[in-house]
């Protein structure tokens, strides 16, 4: 479509809607504003969000353990990972907006009822529709650019994570009860290195629901990479994070050598060996990763410093 026929095209739409709301008044029978069957509808899609929301992040645990289990390739798991929390993003935004459209009712009567005489009520309906043809024209070039970057990603760009950051700062900020969002940012403080911050995040998603084994594994392993110095404490710490997930899945790979990693430098060296050991054995065979472990193992049965 040329640039003219899509600049024509929402504007006739946006014209058509408006001298057809501005013509409602004259012959509407009733002016009730309250539409149940609207009510309806709204109800059906927030339920329908939440169990996709539920979905969503049951499908971010399970690539989690995918890959953590070295049965999924890391770029297979980076892309599914970048659809997933996108879409988790637009379903949060849309719960976001169902919920302030529920809490405001009564400013929603209010503007109804309020409506007297035709020209009034004309005046009314087309200022109401003119806001809404505007916000359909700027959904049609919203969706215009979501079908660029879906363009780009097909050709080998990804979702840029900062950005990602920025809209998750945005809600947080506003909601930082979000589980989901910490989540979320958690991940995607990790992903770009910001090992301080991505501390926060788990610790949030720690104090909203305190089994969540994701943010212990991590939170455990930010702590560890973020020292200052080897503290004990600190490894004790860290090591009760990874024994909380560990009580869940007792063979992840990953989990048990940073577990390892934990016992090796508060000096308990026999369970260090115990818990790379079942790192290992749970680890694709030939992989790099099982490659590193095995080399750490050898060094450490001969009395070396393991990596």
């Amino acid at each position: 479509m040329s640039p003219i026929l899509s600049f024509l095209f929402p504007l006739i739409v946006i014209l058509t809607i408006v001298l057809f709301a501005l013509t409602i008044p004259f012959w509407r029978k009733d002016p009730s504003p309250i539409s149940f069957a609207q009510d309806d509808d709204r109800a059906q899609e927030q339920a329908d969000l939440q169990v996709e929301r539920e979905t969503l992040a049951r499908s971010l645990q399970e690539l989690e353990m995918e890959v953590t289990q070295g049965r999924m390739e890391r770029v297979d798991y980076e892309r599914l990972k970048a659809t997933d929390e996108r879409r988790l993003l637009q379903v949060l935004d849309r719960l976001e907006e169902l919920k302030e459209m529920e809490a405001s009712p009564a400013a929603e009567l209010a503007s109804g009822t309020t409506r007297r005489g035709g020209w009034g009520r004309a005046i009314a309906s087309g200022s109401i529709v003119l806001l809404a043809s505007l916000g359909i024209y700027g959904l049609l070039q919203f969706q215009q650019g979501q079908r660029i970057l879906e363009a780009q990603e097909r050709m080998g760009g990804g979702p840029n994570p900062l950005e990602m950051v920025a809209k998750l700062e945005a809600r947080l900020k506003e909601n930082p009860d979000d589980l989901q969002g910490q989540i979320m940012a958690g991940r995607s403080y990790q992903a770009l290195d910001r090992l301080p911050e991505a501390k926060k995040a788990w610790e949030k998603v720690l104090e909203l629901d305190p089994k969540q084994n994701e943010a212990h594994y991590n939170l455990g392993v930010a702590m560890i990479e973020t020292r200052k110095f080897d503290d004990p404490e600190l490894f004790k710490e860290a090591l009760a994070h990874f024994d909380v997930v560990l009580k869940d899945l007792p063979n992840q790979p990953a989990v048990n050598w940073y577990r390892g990693l934990a016992l090796w430098y508060l000096d308990r060296k026999q369970e260090t060996d115990a818990a790379w050991t079942l790192a290992s054995q749970n680890m694709e065979p030939g992989s790099k990763d099982a490659e590193f472990v095995k080399d750490a193992l050898t060094k450490l049965r001969a009395g070396q410093v393991p990596f």
